[in-house]
């Protein structure tokens, strides 16, 4: 059997990868030159002036860079790896310079190809009409957009896809065709940080139809809120950008449920139909709402409530990452719509990294290699640790005695949102080379262009490692990840990393008995109990303070509570119904519903059996996971150690393929894949998908062509075939784009075309629309695709599936006629008959 075409690799844009190699170099050297412009003398300088001399192929001509080092840089020029001669600097290290971390130099070798190749998938009538884009960047985005444009009613979508692969795009369409169907249609997403969502808001800014679409931050406050929420309740707005916190507010919310409520059901001018929800960053629905953000967790009841007045509101729920326990907290929170459930996962890590692991017995021996590593990785660049009182230690030393400037610390202690807001604006305007921060940088804070991300620690799972070397290299091209963590645990006993992680991977659980001292107390302090129909309403006062410890309450203090009230959520024994939330900011006094009446009693034991179960079960997953995590760190040189984390992350769901750039790739010499391929085509509802009504009977139909070998291109064979409601084609690659502009202009609604390497591939499913397949000359595969149809038929009775393909034509001894249906063929020319018969 013939094998399909190999496609080419896409980029953004669809630019051509030498070209895009030849941007990445240019765009980072222009950058370096504008840091470099407003640096003062120091190590700031001579980083930056490293990372220039990277990109210009290891030799940078001071003088023609109007560049002057002082004596005291033209002295510190080794302790980055270079040296200078008549005027030209040049990297110049050694493998002693690297001895203590020796995967760290062959990583560090320029490569300035671009590194997320993805194999494109075909376009759509629907991606051409409403984007710039010809294609899509990779299968897993197509099927992405094909399953969203079918969703049926009340249903939800989860879509797992990497940084980069153009996730947005699910939720632009969304607004962009539901306002195509009805004026005033909108959508709303939310997002975990006001970075984020004024990052979305401002691609949206660019975007026909989507101009005025808004992110609802705290920031918007006075006559600005209530003209943005007016605009929003009047159908103005296609996008409403919000934080879980500001969708609890009062008047937000009021927006949301008139928003949800039948245009015809309300006063004249407010148009606003809310259709779909959109969840960005959904993993952190469960990390973050454990203990965090509990308003992520509490998202479900604002859907509940949206659907009461719509039952057909849609959800969205999207992610780069999603273990296990997200994906069983998303299914228990959004899985009970009645329009059912999918998700589509790309099965793709990233592989923009070379990563480099080591651990060390000695912490003064991992400093040496820590500092070797800030001074010599590309910037920008972040540094992680655990603690906070490690990030700042090591802040001060790197700006003190290593002599960096620009240079910033971004932990949890950093409480002012004007400083926290002044980083990221820094960082994001090239103010700022270097960030030490803990792992409460970098949610929503969408820089293309960082390059290296170091881990002074060892993170307390794989998912954390993965999503934080994720801040780099989101353009796609080249990035570092350094691993460097103290492990004693087999010479003493003494803290480490390693110990460390174990510590932080347990702590957001509470134990039995602190968990009922804390109940007890909250129980105590209560404010108010009522009913709200048939359960016990409480009103908790998040400031009281559990027997044994002193009488004074403060953050630590009411975030415990919240992680209690949150794991009784997820245990099923309390309902939250509001956590007095204003702003962005979480609320002292929380409302919750009993849904376990057992829980307003002391004696009863048997109410905490349970919430223990499902607190032990989750201990013990992270737990697990953790100490395949360690044993992959501790062994770097065993197993890929990208593909280990993510399949770890995944569940065992998504066999990789090796990085090539981490150390036990270089071990083996082992190559990077040259094209990434995607999953998610194999996923598609199993119910009809909404669109027009066609016009020829169920079953299989055989269409001779007018041009039996398709020369003359296929615009109006496609057209015959959109007039009769065809709304899916099955083709070469090459006709994609002239097949879905005859598809859009011939009154498709969606107008999906499938290439003939697509439906080949392993248990790719089509949408069940109306769908025509035009057999192709190759006598295997237009026998493999006569398979694909008779399955098809068997599974889809109820939909017209066309076959194109001249009647006389023979395979393996039989005609077309006679293999095809049971049905005579039609002419091609006779789909307009069936067109102009029905018009009448």
């Amino acid at each position: 059997m013939e094998s399909p075409p190999v496609e080419e690799p896409v980029l953004d844009g669809d630019v051509e990868p030498r070209e895009a190699a030849v941007r990445w170099r240019l765009g980072g050297a222009a950058r370096c030159r504008k840091a470099l412009a407003i640096s003062e003398p120091g190590a700031d300088r001579l980083a930056l002036i490293r990372t220039l001399v990277r990109l210009s192929d290891g030799r940078l001509g001071l003088d023609a860079e109007q560049v002057r080092l002082t004596f005291d840089e033209t002295n510190l020029l080794s302790r980055f790896g270079l040296a200078i001669e008549g005027g030209v600097v040049r990297l110049e290290e050694s493998d002693e310079d690297y001895r203590s971390t020796p995967g760290l130099k062959r990583a560090l070798t320029l490569d300035s190809a671009p590194r997320q190749l993805f194999a494109p998938g075909t376009p759509d009538a629907v991606l051409l009409r409403s984007t710039s884009h010809t294609r899509y960047k990779s299968a897993a985005q197509k099927a992405a957009v094909r399953a969203l444009l079918t969703m049926p009613a009340g249903s939800c979508l989860m879509v797992s896809m990497p940084t980069g692969s153009g996730k947005s795009l699910l939720f632009q369409l969304a607004a962009i065709e539901a306002r195509r169907r009805r004026p005033g249609a909108c959508v709303v997403v939310i997002v975990p940080t006001v970075a984020l969502a004024l990052d979305h808001q401002r691609t949206l800014s660019g975007i026909p139809g989507l101009e005025n679409s808004i992110a609802l931050t705290g920031d918007v406050r006075g006559a600005a809120r209530e003209n943005a929420l007016f605009a929003f309740r009047r159908g103005d707005i296609p996008v409403l950008l919000l934080s879980p916190e500001q969708a609890f507010n009062p008047t937000v919310l009021e927006a949301l449920l008139e928003a949800a409520t039948d245009p015809a059901h309300k006063a004249g001018g407010l148009t606003a139909s809310l259709g779909t929800l959109v969840i960005d960053e959904a993993h952190i629905v469960e990390q973050w709402g454990r203990s965090f953000r509990p308003d992520f967790q509490r998202l479900s009841s604002v859907l509940a409530r949206l659907r009461v007045l719509n039952p057909e509101i849609g959800v969205l729920l999207l992610s780069a990452t999603l273990p296990s326990s997200a994906r069983r907290e998303l299914r228990r929170s959004y899985g009970t719509g009645t329009g059912g459930w999918l998700e589509i996962d790309a099965h793709a890590p990233r592989y923009e990294f070379d990563v480099v692991v080591q651990s060390f017995q000695d912490t003064n021996k991992r400093e040496q290699s820590l500092d070797l590593a800030i001074d010599r990785v590309p910037r920008p660049a972040i540094v992680y640790t655990t603690l906070v009182d490690e990030a700042s230690a090591l802040f001060n030393r790197l700006k003190n005695e290593r002599g960096y400037t620009r240079i910033a610390l971004f932990t949890g202690d950093v409480s002012d949102p004007a400083k926290r807001r002044a980083i990221v604006r820094d960082w994001s305007e090239d103010r700022l080379d270097l960030v030490i921060a803990t792992s409460a940088f970098g949610m929503g804070i969408d820089k293309a262009d960082v390059r290296s991300v170091i881990h002074a620690c060892l993170p307390e799972s794989p998912t954390r490692w993965y999503q934080e070397i994720g801040r780099g290299g989101r353009d796609g091209h080249q990035a570092f990840a350094v691993c460097l963590f103290t492990d004693a645990t087999y010479q003493s006993p003494i803290e480490n990393d390693v110990t460390t992680a174990y510590g932080q991977s347990g702590r957001s659980w509470l134990g039995r008995d602190l968990a009922e001292k804390r109940w007890a107390a909250l129980l105590d302090k209560r404010r108010a109990i009522s009913w709200n129909v048939d359960r016990r309403r409480v009103t908790l006062d998040l400031d009281a303070v559990r027997e044994g410890l002193p009488n004074e309450s403060g953050d630590y203090n009411r975030a415990w509570n919240r992680a209690l009230l949150t794991l009784l959520q997820r245990a099923g024994v309390v309902e939250v119904a509001s956590t007095g939330a204003t702003a962005d900011e979480a609320g002292d006094v929380w409302v919750v519903d009993i849904v376990d009446a057992r829980l307003l009693d002391p004696s009863s034991s048997e109410v905490w059996d349970g919430i223990s179960v499902v607190r032990d079960a989750e201990q013990a997953e992270a737990r697990k996971e953790l100490n395949k995590f360690v044993e992959v760190m501790r062994h770097p040189e065993a197993t890929c150690v990208t593909r280990a984390a993510f399949e770890m992350i995944e569940g065992g769901r998504a066999l990789a393929e090796p990085c090539g750039r981490c150390p036990s790739c270089r071990l083996l010499s082992l190559d990077p894949p040259t094209v990434l391929s995607c999953g998610g085509l194999e996923r598609a509802w199993s119910g009809m998908s909404r669109s027009r009504r066609p016009l020829l009977p169920n079953g299989v139909t055989l269409i001779a062509p007018d041009d039996p070998f398709f020369d003359k291109g296929i615009s109006s064979l496609v057209a015959r075939l959109a007039r009769v409601g065809v709304e899916q084609v099955v083709l070469d690659s090459r006709w994609a784009v002239e097949a879905c502009r005859s598809l859009d202009l011939n009154g498709a609604d969606l107008g999906f075309a499938i290439s003939y390497g697509e439906w080949v591939g392993p248990s790719t499913s089509l949408a069940r629309l109306a769908t025509a397949v035009l057999l192709p000359q190759e006598g295997d595969r237009a026998r493999l695709l006569l398979t694909r149809v008779d399955d098809l038929a068997k599974a889809w009775p109820d939909i017209p599936i066309l076959v194109v393909g001249q009647p006389h034509r023979e395979l393996d001894g039989r005609r077309l006629d006679q293999i095809v249906s049971a049905r005579a063929p039609l002419s091609e020319t006779m789909l307009d008959d069936v067109f102009e018969g029905e018009a009448s």
